[in-house]
């Protein structure tokens, strides 16, 4: 379990800083992290151990019924990566609804930003937040890897805990993994802010590229999937999520999502 430290601001005239931050964090030069996927091609090392099982499918329906940390990603729209974005030139009436979509993801996260600095009285939380993520993040993907439920069970949602879980009873054989550097720098891609139960949340998508690689060995300690030797590039949007107005709760993460085609 991890929590950002506050500081108090002795000046409300502060608080316009805290969007400009967020753009000062995505610049800042951070270490990566690890990521999800299946035996076959990597995506990262939580997927690879799951032998290709997802674990991005949390509730997004939020009723009554549901406890604080169970009500699933508010919005997981990541903008389309360079190479995959529509072109004003060929695709018009596409490129006019991804414009649109950024605008809010802009203005959406600008608002969402400043209204959690406000609160938290903390106008550099978010340049901190990249840094700490990716701690947690890393300290997730060992533990899934060594099948360390206790501390996945402190860094992640339930509805996230229960997935890993679940894959940790169905997987076969002993893992490995590791970390090959960073191959971009981490990005705050969106950061939403929500009302529930009396509550304010707070959700950030968090952009990971590193390079990484993965083995898998059998009771004889043989090879059966994967090479260590072999690094290959990971892309994550990891989703992490705090009760901002709650003192007992800390950053935990919640899933992940995909850019938006």
């Amino acid at each position: 379990m991890f929590r950002l430290t506050t500081r108090l601001s002795s000046s409300s005239a502060q608080a316009v800083q805290c969007v400009r931050e967020l753009a000062m964090a995505n610049n800042a030069g951070l270490n990566a992290t690890i990521g999800s996927a299946n035996i076959t091609r990597m995506r990262g090392v939580t997927g690879i151990l799951a032998q290709s099982a997802s674990y991005s499918s949390v509730p997004r329906q939020m009723t009554q019924q549901m406890t604080l940390k169970e009500v699933g990603i508010m919005d997981p729209y990541v903008i389309p990566e360079k190479e995959n974005r529509p072109s004003i030139f060929s695709d018009y009436k596409t490129w006019i609804k991804y414009a649109k979509l950024r605008m809010r993801n802009t203005g959406m996260t600008a608002a969402s930003t400043l209204g959690m600095c406000w609160k938290l009285k903390d106008f550099g939380i978010t340049g901190r937040f990249l840094g700490e993520s990716e701690e947690a993040y890393i300290g997730m993907n060992e533990a899934f890897a060594k099948g360390d439920r206790k501390y996945l069970e402190e860094i992640c949602t339930p509805s996230m805990y229960a997935k890993l879980k679940g894959q940790l009873k169905d997987r076969v054989g002993r893992y490995e993994w590791r970390y090959h550097g960073l191959l971009e720098k981490p990005q705050i891609v969106s950061i939403r802010q929500g009302q529930i139960g009396g509550h304010v949340l707070i959700q950030m998508i968090v952009r990971l590229k590193s390079n990484q690689s993965m083995g898998v060995y059998d009771k004889k300690n043989k090879l059966i999937a994967g090479d260590l030797k072999k690094p290959v590039p990971v892309l994550e949007y990891i989703v992490f999520q705090r009760y901002i107005t709650d003192p007992e709760d800390n950053w935990r993460i919640l899933g992940k999502t995909a850019p938006s085609s």
